[in-house]
């Protein structure tokens, strides 16, 4: 016996730091075990054979399969079409980084996209001088993260120095473009008889675009109000959730509805969900684990750092900024006040640029032993599954602001790997509506809607099914 450990076990906390240590220690082993053990593997044909047939009258591509080699073929090719977009997910976080960032110019930021460009598509001047800005950021060497993150990634691309600010500005119309074509489908929606129009293209609305990383708080608040729905009528149980799967856990980069960069990236929804399941009471916080599936290799390697530093004994810290001005709710800036309160404490935030006046912000530093129950796989949610033991699938599995992307055949292949990957009984969450064709073991139990603002124009729409 070591002195260390002699010293450990005559503390009179000894016995919440030993079941702590050692659930941590046995839970570090079994997810790496798993890890090693459990790739992510395609879906087999048998596996999407219902999705498919309930599809096959839709004309969507790879809806005609109708046996195995033909849809291991498709699978692959899709898959490999899907990640090609992720890189142009990565041009529009830059566009949004060029129009509302603070951390590498002191420019006033752009209002919104549709103020940054004419209607005959050129730059605004204000845009222009955006551009320039982060190109000069680039050129001096500059030590933000963020504009780090676009040197790799031009570099990557192959765009030299000279070039910097064509390349931006050829990306930020194409991005001024397609937004611009989002809002017309909605409009053009908006005008049909059906009421639910709007609704239903919002759910397939990005299936074209590049795969988003940037992600936001509020989105999570709307789900803890979801899950304390279900609480109140009776639809879940205390301590009935432990194994939980976030896909597509995203980056705050820089996000198109607020744009703040004054901070390093940042991952919010693996922390989020595991503390409402645990503020509610559905699992014990030392008993919970966070799987999350995701295609970006910046998301990827950024939760592996903070879970490996998680067990070292490293804090994860966040940064919570709030605008006074986007008028939230109280239930809203409640959410933002008790953010982080299970799972860490507060600590100071980073200072607001000057730019950025009038945003509040807060800090919390999520404890060591939380970040080290988060783990990662590269997958695919449409293409790729997991294989877990028997009783060892998930009991929660939340998708937000992910699944827009894909279409209402991919959607469907996607619910019927979800259906695959909860246990009996277990809860799916997400943010947009989703195909009716879908698997028979996915029992829709309806729509929440939650709004972030008094006015109840700025919110979100929960759908919560549940695994047969």
């Amino acid at each position: 016996m070591t002195p260390a450990f002699r010293i450990l076990c005559c503390s009179r906390v000894c016995p919440w730091v030993w079941r702590t240590a050692w659930a941590a220690s046995i839970g570090f082993f079994f997810l790496a075990a798993l890890a090693g053990e459990n790739p992510p593997r395609y879906l087999h044909f048998d596996e999407v054979r219902e999705t498919l047939l309930l599809n096959a009258d839709s004309g969507l591509p790879g809806s005609e399969i109708k046996e195995g080699a033909a849809w291991d073929a498709w699978i692959r090719a899709r898959d490999a079409e899907v990640r090609g977009r992720i890189d142009r997910g990565v041009e529009d976080s830059i566009s949004n980084l060029i129009l509302y960032g603070a951390s590498f110019t002191s420019l006033p930021r752009v209002e919104s996209v549709e103020f940054a460009a004419t209607e005959s598509g050129e730059l605004r001047p204000a845009a222009v001088a955006r551009i320039h800005a982060l190109a000069l950021a680039l050129a001096s060497g500059a030590k933000d993260e963020r504009v780090g993150f676009v040197r790799d990634f031009l570099a990557r691309k192959g765009i030299g120095r000279n070039f910097e600010e064509s390349y931006f500005t050829g990306n930020l119309r194409r991005f001024i473009a397609e937004q611009a074509g989002y809002q017309k489908k909605l409009e053009d929606a908006a005008k049909g008889r059906d009421p639910s129009s709007v609704y239903l293209a919002r759910g397939t609305l990005f299936e074209t675009r590049g795969l988003s990383v940037d992600t936001s708080l509020l989105p999570n608040f709307a789900l803890e109000e979801t899950l304390r729905a279900m609480i109140r009528k009776g639809a879940l149980t205390a301590e009935s959730m432990r194994r939980i799967a976030v896909i597509g856990p995203g980056l705050d980069f820089t996000d198109k509805r607020d744009g703040y960069d004054f901070y390093p990236l940042q991952t919010l929804q693996p922390f989020a969900v595991l503390e409402a399941v645990a503020r509610l009471d559905l699992g014990k916080p030392e008993d919970l684990e966070v799987v999350c599936l995701d295609l970006n290799s910046a998301v990827i390697a950024h939760i592996q750092k903070l879970a490996e530093r998680g067990r070292a004994g490293e804090a994860y810290t966040v940064e919570l900024p709030r605008d006074p001005r986007a008028e939230w709710s109280p239930e809203a800036i409640s959410y933002w006040k008790n953010f982080g309160e299970i799972l860490g404490s507060p600590r100071k935030p980073l200072p607001v640029p000057a730019s950025l006046g009038g945003v509040a912000v807060r800090a919390v530093a999520i404890r060591g032993q939380f970040a080290a129950r988060i783990q990662v796989y590269d997958a695919n949610i449409v293409a790729e599954t997991l294989d877990f033991p028997p009783g060892q699938g998930f009991d929660l599995i939340v998708a937000t602001n992910v699944l827009v992307y894909y279409n209402r055949l991919e959607q469907a292949l996607a619910m019927a790997n979800i259906a695959r990957l909860l246990n009996p009984g277990g809860i799916f969450l997400a943010n947009h509506p989703l195909p009716s064709e879908h698997a028979s073991d996915l029992r829709y139990l309806g729509r929440r809607t939650t709004a972030f603002t008094p006015s109840g124009v700025y919110g979100d729409d929960v759908v919560v099914y549940r695994r047969r």
